[in-house]
C-alpha cells in the first residue's frame, strides 16, 4: 500500500517506470477519508482558473472564454488522455483513477495562499535530516518552524 501524488499514477502502471509483476496487480484508487468519511485525506491542486488583474477587459473577457473552451467536454473527449480533468465527458484511465475517485469524494482545494510556497520551502529544506533518520522528528519540526518563521518575517507574512 503507497499514498503518492495522482500524477505519478502513471508512471506506476506505464510498463516503463515499473514492472510487469507491479503493474499486473496494482489497482489505483481514491485517497482515504477522514471525519467519518465525510471527505478524502487529500487536496485537489487545480481546482479553478486565475485571470491576471493588471489586464483589459477585453483581455480578461477573451482570456475567459478561451478558459471555458478548454475546459469544454468537447475538448475534454477530443483530449481524454493528455491529462486528469475534472469536467464532464471525461473517462478515467487505470492510471488517473484514484485522482478521479479523490476528486469525486469531494477531496478540497489545496490553500494556495501566497505564504503556502514559504511553507513548502522551509518544510523541504528541512525535513530531509529526519528522513533520512540523523535527526528526530521534534527536531526537524522544529527546524521548519524557525525556517518558516525567518522567511515568513522576511516576506511580510508575519511581524
Amino acid at each position: 500500500m503507497a499514498t503518492l501524488w495522482g500524477s505519478r499514477g502513471g508512471a506506476v502502471l506505464d510498463g516503463e517506470g515499473s514492472t510487469e509483476a507491479v503493474t499486473s496487480t496494482t489497482v489505483l484508487t481514491g485517497a482515504p477519508t477522514w471525519g467519518n468519511n465525510a471527505r478524502p485525506a487529500s487536496t485537489l491542486w487545480w481546482d479553478g482558473i486565475a485571470i491576471s488583474a493588471n489586464i483589459s477587459d477585453e483581455d480578461a473577457e477573451a482570456t475567459f472564454i478561451a478558459m471555458m473552451h478548454g475546459i469544454s467536454s468537447d475538448v475534454i473527449k477530443a483530449n481524454n488522455d493528455a491529462t486528469v480533468w475534472l469536467g464532464d465527458g471525461y473517462t478515467p484511465s487505470a492510471a488517473s483513477a484514484g485522482v478521479t475517485a479523490t476528486a469525486a469524494g469531494g477531496a478540497a482545494p489545496y490553500p494556495m495562499l501566497p505564504f503556502m510556497g514559504t511553507l513548502h520551502g522551509a518544510l523541504g529544506a528541512e525535513i530531509s535530516d529526519f528522513l533520512q533518520g540523523s535527526e528526530s522528528a521534534e527536531q526537524a519540526l522544529m527546524d521548519v518552524e524557525a525556517a518558516y518563521t525567518a522567511a515568513a518575517t522576511e516576506k511580510g507574512f508575519l511581524k
